[in-house]
């Protein structure tokens, strides 16, 4: 295979996985405007809940998402592609920080230079 035939596969990996961690930034400020809520109490909520504009922008990113990762597991093995979507923590902590003003510990920093490293093992020498 060529090298642009390889690339696009990782490319759509990678936009579904921005999606869906878009879509979880989407959902948090979404809750942070709606409120908190509990497990018994969200199902008398649901529809409000789902219709709040970022939390329905969130469900279509997770849409998208999904849509695009048959793609990538139409040519990749699942063992090959799915610890890609871990890339998803690292965008969450970096949506946290930059985006909400999360704080970023020592513990977050370095399970994302563990998780990237993972993946890169897995990218180097995880497929057969």
């Amino acid at each position: 295979m060529n090298l642009l035939t390889e690339a696009r596969p990782l490319i759509v990996a990678l936009f579904s996985i921005i999606l869906g961690a878009t879509g979880q930034f989407l959902f948090r400020l979404g809750m942070l405007h709606y409120g908190k809520v509990t497990v018994t109490g969200i199902w008398g909520q649901l529809g409000a809940i789902i219709f709040t504009p970022a939390i329905f922008l969130g469900f279509s990113c997770f849409g998208i998402s999904s849509i695009l990762w048959l793609v990538v597991i139409s040519r990749w093995e699942l063992s090959y592609a799915y610890p890609l979507v871990a890339l998803g923590y690292v965008l969450a902590i970096l949506y946290g920080t930059l985006l909400l003003r999360e704080t970023l510990t020592l513990p977050k920093i370095v399970g994302s230079v563990l998780i990237l490293a993972g993946i890169s093992v897995l990218g180097l020498w995880g497929r057969s």
